[in-house]
């Protein structure tokens, strides 16, 4: 690759810079809860394979991820208030307290970023250590937790970068009263399941610890490249 400008060294910087605030907004939306926000300000508009992974495949286009990343949260979210609104007397069934129970966290770390060469586009790794605690059905906490990583692609849109491909993958999980040798990986207990109209297609990397086998090496960490390439997407 040719040597850069000053001036472009410097605008590389600002990009490397502006990717890591748009995963931390995620971080942040992500913690409260506000999907429809994220998706609307720090995800692409313009292209139409935008797309949302984890470990049971990939969630491609506009409105099958608004459905999925947005929509389902928000139906989850009215049922497990329904449930503690019938437990609880005092729990008023209203839209104010959905989302009554949970707590999620998935702070990031130890960036890995890969700007291209023209400035488009970008990709980056980040570990992730999670914690999702919801309500029961008892209307009881039960908390998991979770090591992985997540990766993206990036693309500037009117001068912005904004989330293009997001992969979620889990190395370790475990339900938090348990041990974790012992609840190692298994299914993570949901109150309300998943929508079973999620389309998913095809299949994430394998991450998932096992003393079967040696741990996974995914995603691979970014390397620099010119422009881009679908061969290089973390959308495999």
């Amino acid at each position: 690759m040719r040597e850069l400008s000053l001036e472009e060294k410097v605008q590389r910087v600002l990009d490397y810079m502006e990717v890591q605030n748009v995963m931390a907004k995620h971080v942040l939306y992500f913690n409260a809860q506000k999907q429809w926000e994220e998706l609307d300000t720090i995800w692409a508009q313009k292209v139409p394979d935008v797309s949302y992974g984890h470990g049971n495949g990939w969630i491609v286009g506009r409105e099958s991820l608004r459905d999925y990343y947005g929509g389902m949260n928000e139906r989850q979210r009215k049922q497990k208030l329904e449930i503690m609104s019938k437990l609880y007397p005092d729990v008023k069934n209203v839209k104010e307290n959905e989302g009554i129970g949970d707590l999620v966290m998935m702070p990031i770390s130890t960036p890995c970023i890969e700007i291209a060469a023209d400035g488009k586009t970008a990709k980056g790794v980040w570990f992730s250590h999670g914690l999702n605690t919801e309500i029961g059905a008892d209307g009881q906490p039960v908390s998991n937790e979770m090591w992985g990583k997540c990766a993206a692609d990036f693309i500037k849109e009117d001068g912005k970068w904004k989330i293009w491909h997001f992969v979620l993958l889990g190395d370790l999980g475990w339900q938090k009263d348990k041990s974790w040798v012992d609840k190692l990986n298994k299914p993570m207990p949901r109150t309300v399941a998943e929508d079973p109209r999620a389309d998913f297609i095809g299949k994430t990397y394998a991450s998932m610890y096992t003393n079967k086998r040696v741990a996974q090496f995914n995603p691979q960490p970014p390397e620099p490249y010119e422009t881009w390439s679908d061969s290089i997407s973390y959308m495999q």
